[in-house]
């Protein structure tokens, strides 16, 4: 006959235990909680609250409240309302906040509160990973990718479509008053359901005609076009191609360091494509870095003989290597000897991407940038869609998720010096 062990769900223990009480020691967690409690300055956050005597119960702890959020992006988990369960239901979680158990409503209200200050932290990151070594500034490669708006493309409108529509609420509006006077007392309060819901309606639509009217004046046009569009659930993004789709979206650019892949620039534009990208970027990363790289990678959508005339200008010992057209591993352009003094911007960029140094140093711009959009968006914090709405608070959500990629990356760095493990598991 078979022997088993007893099994009872609920029998009683008397074992003192902590709060990480059967987490291994190796454990990300514990690392990543004693890294953001040694390494991370976070005097910006924790002296907001200083001389706090509101009334009520005490307010979690900055700290536990830091570490929460980070460590949930580490792991993939941007939902408040998921990060409360976890904190319920996973140990690692359970260890990170001491067994405590903020409910969504407390992260959400301090994430929202702290979305600037947690911004501030990529540039401790860039700093961190200068100080491990890790950025060398010899070859930089700049990228885009489309990152999903907390909005459904569902939500935009045209103008044209706006023009229509406000224009057939209003005769609607007013055929609903003029029934309403003859309707009796349980009609009448019907109608007035669906006057307040046409109402909301038609002043949803003038808000948004306008902004898009005022948005055409910015840039010198009399009027939007007729397919210009906005969407009610986040006004700021914009409808952008994704795959063979398109999707209510923000352009996430980054600028990458060779070496370890150190994200050194970070920026949110609303623009589709990434001609006008490239400059801002580059004096993003003098910002962040304090330094001007050798070389800098970037793909055909960047290129425009404006852009690369203004930025040898600005940067004039910088050298660029974007094509004017999609390179093509199967046509390979031919050096033709000596460049001419007189040829054109989009000729000597041909010219000098043709040679054999030229294509040993651009091969590398997929290997350099691409993967770190990979480990973003899929492979490590699984970010694929912003959790804010608006410009400015998607901005810094941005910057936060590329601080926490580049502490992934000293994590590892760390990992193959033989120091112990403080953040996620390997790619």
């Amino acid at each position: 006959m078979s022997r088993f062990k007893q099994h009872d769900s609920f029998q009683l223990s008397f074992l003192p235990c902590s709060a990480g009480f059967g987490l291994p020691d190796d454990h990300p967690a514990r690392f990543f909680s004693q890294f953001l409690e040694d390494e991370i300055d976070l005097s910006e956050i924790l002296n907001s609250f200083k001389g706090d005597a509101s009334p009520g119960r005490p307010a979690y702890h900055p700290l536990l409240m830091v570490k929460l959020i980070m460590y949930g992006y580490a792991q993939g988990i941007t939902s408040s309302r998921e990060l409360a369960k976890a904190c319920i239901e996973r140990l690692d979680f359970r260890f990170i906040t001491g067994s405590q158990m903020p409910d969504h409503r407390s992260i959400a209200r301090f994430r929202k509160t702290h979305l600037e200050a947690f911004a501030g932290l990529f540039k401790q990151s860039v700093d961190l990973a200068a100080a491990e070594e890790l950025i060398e500034m010899n070859e930089v490669a700049v990228d885009g990718s489309k990152i999903l708006a907390n909005a459904s493309k569902r939500k935009a409108m045209s103008y044209s479509r706006m023009l229509d529509t406000s224009k057939q609420l209003r005769a609607e509006i007013y055929k609903l008053k003029q029934e309403a006077h003859i309707a009796n007392d349980r009609k009448q309060a019907e109608m007035k359901k669906d006057l307040q819901f046409k109402r909301k309606k038609l002043q949803t639509i003038c808000t948004g005609k306008k902004k898009l009217e005022e948005k055409a004046k910015s840039r010198g046009n009399r009027r939007p076009e007729d397919k210009a569009q906005i969407n009610f659930t986040d006004s700021e993004s914009a409808i952008m191609r994704v795959g063979s789709g398109f999707e209510q979206c923000y352009n996430a650019q980054i600028v990458v360091d060779k070496k370890a892949q150190i994200v050194v620039a970070a920026k949110v534009t609303q623009d589709c494509n990434d001609k006008l990208q490239i400059e801002p970027m580059l004096v993003e990363m003098v910002v962040a870095v304090g330094l001007i790289p050798k070389r800098v990678l970037a793909d055909s959508g960047y290129f425009s003989e404006a852009n690369i005339a203004r930025l040898l200008l600005k940067f004039p010992k910088l050298e660029f290597f974007i094509p004017p057209n999609r390179q093509s591993a199967s046509k390979e352009l031919k050096s033709q000897g000596r460049i001419p003094a007189e040829i054109s911007v989009i000729d000597r960029m041909r010219r000098k991407l043709s040679t054999k140094k030229g294509k040993a140093i651009y091969k590398f711009r997929k290997a350099i940038v691409e993967p770190v959009f990979g480990q973003i968006k899929s492979a490590n914090l699984k970010f694929a869609r912003f959790s804010f709405r608006g410009f400015k608070a998607v901005s810094a959500e941005w910057k936060l998720v590329c601080a926490i990629h580049n502490l992934w990356k000293i994590q590892r760095a760390r990992a193959k010096k033989g120091s112990a493990s403080i953040f996620l598991q390997a790619a």
